[in-house]
């Protein structure tokens, strides 16, 4: 913790100070898709869609989604990062929830990551010059307001915002790797 602090503490400062009332309302409504429930309830929809569309090997990844919440909850439980000073949330067994890594943020790089990656899969005019640079621009945009929306409610450090990125990164790259090998690509 002691070799972020630094960061933490300047990049929190500067986020708190640009925090008003408005973008607050904003970012607490765009928390909530990274809530657990919302985030299964969206991801089973889209496999239901895909796998009732007759896409069933994308509809599989969406079900498995549910992974990448288990493995940001097995590096909290690792790490047992405290909050930042007033963030103390209990999880869902009454006991202390730790920092890192920010499972929302992890969970919304995986949701939004796997909608883009199989929209512009499995639907060839997507792949346009201009739409699909805005389609990651997207993703991009989402997983930055909401690593913005946890650092704001004080719920996180920038540390550990960056962390759960780069581990929704991570999985979307093994299910990629995954998916490619599953079809018969090397």
């Amino acid at each position: 913790m002691d070799a972020t602090r630094a960061f933490d503490d300047g990049v929190s400062a500067a986020i708190l100070a640009g925090h008003s009332s408005t973008l607050a309302r904003l970012a607490a409504t765009w928390e909530t898709i990274g809530d657990l429930v919302p985030w299964v309830l969206i991801s089973w929809l889209a496999a239901l869609a895909l796998f009732v569309s007759g896409r069933r090997g994308a509809a599989l990844w969406f079900f498995a989604a549910i992974t990448a919440d288990g493995a940001a909850a097995l590096v909290k439980i690792l790490f047992a990062l405290p909050r930042p000073p007033g963030g103390d949330l209990l999880d869902l067994w009454g006991g202390p929830s730790y920092a890192y890594p920010s499972g929302h943020v992890a969970r919304t790089v995986v949701l939004l990551g796997l909608l883009a990656w199989v929209a512009l899969r499995e639907v060839p005019r997507l792949r346009r010059p201009f739409v699909a640079p805005s389609i990651v621009l997207l993703v991009v945009v989402g997983v930055a307001l909401m690593g913005i929306a946890r650092i704001g409610a004080g719920e996180h450090w920038p540390s550990d915002v960056l962390g759960a990125a780069l581990l929704g990164v991570a999985w979307l790259a093994l299910v990629m790797w995954l998916d490619r090998r599953v079809r018969g690509h090397p």
